[in-house]
């Protein structure tokens, strides 16, 4: 059996133009990670969320790749605050890093960072984000066609009359994952609920709006989906199915594969999601930085990722056996 997949090879092409870039100083910094590195450089990983497992994942696999390249790498988790995010990266600026990883938060979000770290002269690249003006690099996980394309094709032949959308817009991928489906939906008679939740606590906040939801659509009434940024707020969904003792159908389709919709996704309840790997994300990341201190060209890449269903959920996990790790 096989399984769908959309995968993209890095190509990083080397133009022979030289930069400038700042080597990191002898200095200290939070946590004991400071110090003189006769490494490459230092790299400061600005996070997202300790409690999304991709963004978290990707954080992880960067900086292990980093490290194993004799980069030396300073992190800090902002807890999905804009604001937290721009004071670590001020922190790593103040520590003279070669270069800023920047996770899941938005370019507009950072705008202290950017306008600091330019002035610096100290590259910033993105995880999560398509390549935009002033950008070193990244890597883009955003993939709003796949599952969107399933979704409003699942839509369109089961005359779907409500459709419950569990949304995060301050994140880029959660945010240009939503303008599509708008775009797809648009001047369609279909009800459509759109929920903002929040993060930390997307799991629970999902969980509520989704029972309320269900309360709000009983089943025989109508025939409904479920829509979901990625894989916390869809476990959100699903723990409220489950105690509505809801078996009408409600599929859910998510972007992100961990072991908490492992089970769901193999009874049918997630009707599909996009599988991306946070580990050769940052695998792609590190060969982006490195090649950009290197020689300057900013580049940009999809991530790679695969559509996973109830009918190739298993041969993806023997094939991937650290899927569910």
């Amino acid at each position: 059996m096989s399984f769908l997949k959309h995968s993209r090879t890095l190509a990083v092409g080397v133009i022979a133009t030289a930069l400038l870039v700042t080597t990191a100083a002898c200095s200290t910094g939070d946590g004991g990670e400071g110090g003189t590195t006769d490494g490459p450089g230092t790299v400061g990983i600005v996070e997202f969320d300790s409690t999304a497992p991709f963004d978290a994942l990707a954080a992880r696999g960067t900086k292990s790749e980093l490290e194993a390249m004799g980069y030396e790498v300073v992190s800090q988790d902002p807890q999905g605050d804009p604001g937290q995010a721009n004071a670590i990266c001020s922190q790593f600026i103040t520590r003279q890093v070669n270069a800023l990883v920047v996770t899941t938060f938005a370019l507009d979000q950072m705008a202290q960072c950017m306008s600091e770290a330019k002035n610096a002269n100290i590259p910033v690249f993105y995880i999560a984000s398509p390549l935009l003006d002033g950008m070193a690099g990244a890597v883009d996980v955003t993939s709003p066609k796949p599952i969107n394309d399933i979704f409003f094709d699942y839509v369109k032949a089961n005359n779907i009359t409500s459709i419950l959308a569990l949304d995060y817009s301050p994140g880029t991928p959660c945010r240009l994952r939503k303008e599509y489906r708008q775009e797809l939906l648009s001047g369609s008679n279909i009800q459509i609920q759109e929920h903002e939740f929040t993060i930390p606590g997307q799991v629970v906040d999902a969980q509520n709006a989704t029972a309320a939801w269900l309360a709000a659509n009983p089943a025989g009434e109508g025939n409904y989906a479920i829509w979901s940024c990625f894989t916390d707020p869809s476990a959100g969904a699903v723990a409220a199915i489950n105690q509505a003792n809801r078996t009408d159908s409600l599929p859910i389709f998510t972007w992100d594969f961990n072991k908490t919709i492992y089970e769901p996704l193999q009874k049918g309840q997630i009707a599909a999601t996009l599988s991306l790997d946070g580990n050769v994300v940052g695998q792609q990341m590190a060969e982006i930085i490195t090649n950009f201190l290197k020689d300057g060209k900013p580049v940009g890449v999809p991530a790679e990722n695969s559509i996973l269903t109830p009918e190739n959920i298993e041969q993806f996990v023997t094939d991937n056996p650290t899927s569910l790790d």
